[in-house]
């Protein structure tokens, strides 16, 4: 009886070993962040259970040919290695990772023009009867911003068609 327990233990260490738990957890400044560990400030938003690595199937290795037809057949390389086609997943990989970059840097973009908003510094001018002016600098200062808002917005939607092209 403990055999059979003992050899169905055996059997099931690799598969537990093999799985995995993945934490969706939110830091304390608000970023969420994916991790096998999470940290003790952080709160937890999901865990899910990893899968294990599926094995490659095993497959006999090729019949050794003459040295006169050394083309391999159409898969397989010269040293018996499946042979893969160009991937066209790298090219969607390199889109969405543009999208991603286009994305933050029309985040950040925003932010600046959000915080350019309040005039620096020497870009308000006193006015005879109290008041005060904006600057032409000032203008100046928040037209670059609104700009660079703009070519970030322009950058994304770029990417999106880019991506989707891929796809």
């Amino acid at each position: 009886m403990h055999r059979w327990f003992l050899a169905a233990l055996c059997a099931a260490l690799p598969c537990l070993a093999a799985s995995q738990t993945i934490f969706k957890v939110q830091m304390p400044d608000g970023s969420v962040m994916f991790t096998d560990t999470p940290p003790p400030d952080a709160k937890i938003l999901e865990q899910r259970e990893g899968r294990s690595p599926a094995r490659p199937p095993s497959s006999p290795a090729p019949a050794p040919s003459s040295p006169a037809t050394q083309v391999p057949p159409q898969g397989i390389g010269f040293d018996g290695q499946p042979v893969q086609p160009p991937r066209k997943s790298s090219a969607i990989d390199a889109a969405v990772t543009e999208v991603n970059e286009a994305e933050r840097a029309l985040q950040l973009a925003k932010r600046k023009l959000e915080l350019g908003r309040e005039p620096l510094a020497g870009e308000r001018l006193g006015l005879k009867g109290g008041g005060s002016r904006l600057t032409p600098e000032y203008e100046a200062r928040l037209e670059g911003l609104e700009r660079d808002v703009a070519n970030a917005e322009l950058r994304l939607q770029r990417a999106y068609e880019a991506r989707n092209a891929a796809r």
